[in-house]
């Protein structure tokens, strides 16, 4: 794959296993937003297509409606955020590398995204007010409406939509005190709208916090942070047992951390990945979310030499 020198860490969107497909977007030098696809059978795409131009940083991107479409948006370099939809004869609406302007300043150049059924999408960004605001869709209610989440927010956010059949979000931040928190919520329309929640007593180094939900039903939650020693720490969340105490579990990261969780009812696995300051690629992985592996704090290292924060995944 050539052709297109990027700027930022790509975002990658997986399919869902019956299609065998996924999409790879990166923001060029020239702060172009492009995409490429690989479909089973046929591989990748011939070349890069342009999709959007003036981008300050990689977009939030969700899939919805088994796959068929794919929602994006991100800050443009005038810090307004802008809207494009892949609809499901695989054309992008508006078409070409035009965009729907939804206004707004933004002060960080990335959001994030979520989806609780194929009825949903959600975004959020912060503006330049430090709070952090949200753009929602839901079948059967008029357009985009706009939400406020409650909270001082000094670092972008990070999404994860929980209990499909409830309707829930999380969205963790980082405050002004550098203390983790999240903004939760359970419903599609504005009923009792967000609430606020500091959930640990620790003081974090100013990066995104990686969250994952293992399985359709929630029962479990893992959310990572950097600390100020540049380890990875770990807090988990489970029905049984509310949120844990935070676990170190190692590393001498620059950036925050990605994880991906992946399985069914039998089999659970969690892969970890972290720039070091190094700058190659380290990798963990856990069978439970528990007992990490090759060894805990003892992570595996992937070579490479990177200037950007582990991506691959929204």
């Amino acid at each position: 794959m050539d052709g297109v020198k990027t700027r930022y860490d790509p975002v990658v969107i997986p399919r869902s296993a019956k299609t065998r497909k996924f999409d790879v977007f990166i923001v060029g030098f020239d702060h172009c937003l492009y995409h490429r696809g690989w479909l089973a059978g046929q591989g990748w795409a011939k070349d890069w297509t342009k999709i959007a131009t003036n981008c300050l940083g990689p977009p939030a991107i969700v899939s919805r409606d088994s796959d068929k479409f794919i929602e994006l948006a991100y800050v443009g370099t005038d810090h307004s955020l802008k809207h494009k939809r892949l609809e499901e004869n695989q054309t992008w609406y508006p078409a070409g590398t035009e965009t729907m302007d939804w206004g707004g300043k933004y002060i960080y150049n990335r959001g994030s995204a979520c989806s609780w059924s194929t009825d949903h999408v959600s975004f959020f960004f912060i503006g330049m007010d430090s709070k952090c605001y949200e753009k929602r869709w839901v079948r059967g209610i008029e357009g985009w409406n706009d939400f406020e989440l409650p909270g001082t927010w000094t670092i972008p956010p990070r999404a994860l939509s929980q209990y499909k059949d409830e309707q829930k979000m999380t969205v963790y931040g980082l405050n002004e005190e550098s203390k983790l928190f999240y903004c939760g919520r359970t419903g599609a329309g504005d009923v009792g709208g967000w609430n606020h929640t500091v959930f640990d007593d620790g003081t974090y180094s100013k990066e995104i916090p990686e969250a994952v939900s293992f399985g359709d039903s929630g029962q479990r939650i893992d959310v990572f942070v950097v600390g100020l020693d540049s380890s990875v720490y770990q807090k988990t969340w489970t029905k049984a047992t509310g949120w844990k105490d935070a676990k170190k579990i190692g590393g001498n990261t620059i950036y925050a951390p990605r994880a991906v969780s992946w399985g069914d009812s039998s089999v659970t696995r969690y892969d970890l990945f972290a720039v070091g300051r190094d700058f190659s690629m380290w990798h963990l992985f856990s069978n439970d979310g528990d007992k990490w592996l090759p060894g805990d704090a003892t992570w595996e290292s992937l070579g490479g030499k990177t200037a950007t924060m582990a991506g691959g995944r929204v």
